[in-house]
């Protein structure tokens, strides 16, 4: 029988963003800007008392359960929370945070506090501060922070279209998996939650017969954009915004890697692959106008 112990740490760690306090407290504070930096919540009640779940893990491995209780919350100052970490039904941690909010002469210092206790092993307090680590590099991402070369396919077509028929094209999955993919490929959908925080997973079918599990979830949809995280292998972002313009909708495609190494390796290929995919949308609009 594995021994159980206790882990107890604090650890500190302090960042300097150049965004007002009260832009970087709405990173935390807004479920639309948080879900662009962490996993979008089920449940978000962002007051004293409120509560927030979210739940993510990799493509076949353990769902981790993340489960935070507001303590204390003083607007573009200070914030409170006290959080459980599950990984499926076992508790690995129990943690309290603060994030103070401190104005500098140009934006502002956050300093995040982490007081844990971590169970049997399951995680330990050096693998929690690299995540967190991890984690405020992408809250300084989608504040626009990072000065890294950003590894990202863009492409944009317009379609005779008008913007809720796009929209449709993207979000029933009857439509969706006639035009997922470039040319040859095939879906079957297993799972499709089109929401904040929603899951789609499905496996594409290749034109030589392999087939391709992936798993996705959404962080934002609304009738201008959809915004989700492919979570299987290789990660990125993936962005469709939709925009009405003269005779049709104008539809910007942008792919955002999270790996560089991904990004170069992949780039040629999935250039020529997002048109297909861009042209087989055409395609589908093309049909059901002609239906209409």
């Amino acid at each position: 029988m594995k021994p159980r112990f206790t882990t107890h740490s604090t650890f500190r760690i302090e960042r300097n963003y150049r965004a007002t306090a009260e832009r970087v407290f709405a990173a935390w504070s807004d479920r639309s800007a948080k879900a662009r930096w962490f996993q979008p919540a089920e449940d978000f009640d962002f007051r004293v008392g409120g509560r927030e779940i979210s739940r993510g893990g990799p493509p076949g491995g353990p769902v981790f359960t993340f489960e935070a209780h507001y303590q204390e919350i003083v607007p573009h100052e200070r914030l409170v929370y006290t959080y459980s970490l599950d990984q499926g039904d076992i508790r690995i941690s129990v943690s309290i945070a603060t994030i103070e909010f401190i104005p500098t002469s140009d934006g502002v210092k956050m300093i995040f506090t982490e007081q844990g206790t971590f169970f049997d092993g399951h995680d330990m307090p050096e693998q929690r501060e690299l995540g967190t680590h991890d984690m405020l590099d992408l809250l300084g991402k989608s504040l626009g922070e990072s000065n890294a070369e950003t590894f990202e396919l863009i492409s944009r077509r317009k379609f005779d279209a008008p913007m809720d028929e796009v929209y449709r094209a993207w979000t029933e999955p009857e439509l969706l998996a006639q035009w997922w993919g470039p040319n040859g490929f095939t879906n079957t959908f297993h799972t499709f939650d089109v929401r904040p925080g929603g899951v789609w997973e499905y496996t594409m079918h290749g034109p030589g017969g392999a087939n391709y599990p992936n798993r996705s979830v959404f962080h934002e949809v609304t009738s201008e954009r959809i915004v989700l995280r492919h979570e299987s292998s290789p990660h990125f972002m993936l962005t469709g915004t939709f925009e009405s313009v003269s005779g049709g909708t104008e539809l910007t495609f942008r792919q955002t890697f999270e790996s560089g190494s991904d990004y170069h390796k992949l780039k040629s290929m999935c250039e020529e692959a997002n048109e297909q995919n861009l042209d087989r949308l055409g395609a589908l609009l093309t049909a059901q106008t002609k239906k209409s």
